[in-house]
């Protein structure tokens, strides 16, 4: 009863602590946080390099057909479905840390064989070789970034990458607006020289180290980021209780991933990002050129791309700013509804073939752009690194991204057909009712992540709460605090039949 009441203590002043902001980050932990997140810039520019298509289809130096455009455009999301697995059992073999430098040194010189290379096959090749590099960033980078940070700068820590990736959209747009595809291919590879050489300045996951029984190393990585003279027993501590070296091979994470409290937030995260994939967040960034051109918007498509690319950055910086104070879920629903009724608007107005304004498919895309960005791009990986349990995290990552990007290669490869039959118009309210599904997911099922520890998300879908004290921590912050009284008191109520009823029947 002590030791519980000890525990209850700790995550009162914890709660405090997240609520007044009384927990110091380092410039040495926003160095390493900004080294690790800029590595999302590749997957971004890979993906957005499919603006260059459709001048490739023009060059004299190989022929291309429109076969070709669709698997040079879709290429990367099926190695990125097929290799996740395998990223996931190197990161557990080798360390998620060394297998991301490992990954990340070659990357400049393929854009650079992408770019130069005489024949076509070499294109898809180093289409490939950046695919599984953007495989490794995909399936690592979340979950060693949530164990690398504490709590109160988690959600911006894990948004980091997703603006990275903005960034690294806009730029292809712009390099693909001025440049003919070969220069804007090669200026691809500049900032992968010095960000590789950065990447040697992060530490390997702590909670890594642990399960590799290496408690010396881990200690060193924790004060590395915490700073020397840190008092990281707490946290060091912490991180024993929940990981165990078993944890490490595949066989038994496996067996734990048969637990329910396990198993039910792996399906939700999966289900979380082939939804994304559903509600045409791939083709609307992968083939926005294609789209603006098919609504008959009467501006250069390249140039309205810029615009997307702007909008898309905003919004995910605003989202970097509040989702510690706002929180994930209404972020996330809020955003997925204006993703709907975007796509909604977009749907019936190309249906109705009116004569009005030809911006509104555009404005449409736009405002989808905004609304991705505001929570549905960052969120969702976010809640990879929060929302997975520590036995399973880089295990359920790899299976979530499988799901997603299989779905991912899936519609676009088939999206240019859908075009045509059953048609862009109906396509779009497709997106938006599986945007809307997403709404609902995270309002009945996916509590709230901000400010909790990794250790509190573990217990999150424990069923058997009440064992380990009548108000389990993992839900005291959240972020309407009526809903939370009311559902304790609920919870309360029927603790109060149960006893009752064993009373009578005693």
């Amino acid at each position: 009863m002590a030791s519980q009441e000890n525990m209850g203590q700790q995550n009162a002043d914890r709660i405090k602590e997240y609520r007044h902001g009384k927990t110091s980050v380092s410039p040495r932990q926003v160095t390493i946080l900004l080294a690790a997140s800029a590595t999302h810039l590749l997957t971004d520019m890979q993906f957005s390099w499919n603006a260059v298509l459709p001048k490739l289809e023009d060059t004299s130096k190989f022929i291309v057909t429109k076969e070709d455009v669709a698997w040079l455009g879709s290429l990367t999301f099926i190695l990125i479905a097929l290799l996740s697995p395998l990223a996931g059992i190197l990161a557990e073999h080798i360390g998620p840390r060394r297998l991301l430098v490992t990954a990340m040194f070659p990357v400049a010189g393929v854009w650079l064989l992408k770019a130069y290379g005489p024949c076509l096959w070499l294109l898809y090749l180093g289409r490939a070789l950046l695919g599984i590099s953007a495989t490794v960033v995909y399936t690592v980078l979340h979950p060693l970034i949530a164990e690398l940070c504490p709590a109160r700068i988690r959600g911006l820590a894990l948004v980091l990458p997703e603006i990275f990736g903005c960034v690294g959209m806009l730029l292809s747009y712009l390099l693909a607006y001025f440049l003919s595809w070969e220069v804007a291919t090669a200026v691809s590879a500049a900032p992968f020289v010095p960000l590789s050489l950065m990447l040697l300045l992060v530490p390997e996951s702590p909670y890594w180290l642990v399960r590799k029984k290496k408690i010396d190393a881990a200690e060193k990585s924790l004060r590395f980021l915490w700073g020397r003279d840190a008092n990281v027993d707490r946290e060091l501590e912490a991180i024993r209780s929940t990981t165990i070296s078993e944890q490490n091979k595949v066989k038994n994470q496996i067996k734990k991933l048969r637990k329910r409290h396990n198993a039910i937030p792996v399906v939700l995260t999966i289900s979380l990002l082939i939804l994304k994939e559903l509600g045409g967040r791939g083709p609307t960034f992968t083939y926005s050129v294609y789209m603006i051109r098919y609504s008959g918007v009467q501006l250069d498509a390249f140039y309205c791309t810029i615009f997307i690319g702007v909008a898309r950055l905003a919004s995910t910086c605003v989202s970097a700013c509040i989702s510690d104070v706002v929180g994930r879920r209404p972020l996330l629903v809020a955003s997925t509804l204006v993703c709907a009724v975007s796509e909604g608007v977009a749907g019936t107005f190309l249906s109705l073939e009116a004569e009005g304004p030809t911006w509104v498919p555009l404005a449409s895309v736009i405002v989808f752009a905004i609304g991705y960005g505001l929570g549905l791009g960052p969120i969702s990986w976010v809640y990879i690194g929060e929302l997975l349990p520590t036995p399973v995290r880089y295990l359920g990552s790899a299976m979530a991204i499988f799901g997603g990007f299989l779905t991912y290669f899936v519609l676009n490869l088939v999206f240019l057909n859908m075009t045509s039959s059953p048609g862009l118009e109906f396509t779009l309210l497709l997106f938006g009712g599986a945007n809307l599904t997403i709404a609902l997911l995270v309002c009945f099922f996916i509590p709230e992540t901000a400010g909790r520890t990794l250790h509190d998300m573990d217990k999150a879908f424990v069923s058997n709460r009440r064992q380990q004290g009548r108000h389990n921590s993992t839900f005291e912050i959240d972020i309407i605090p009526s809903v939370a009284d009311r559902a304790r008191k609920f919870e309360d109520s029927l603790f109060n039949v149960s006893q009752t009823h064993t009373h009578t029947h005693g």
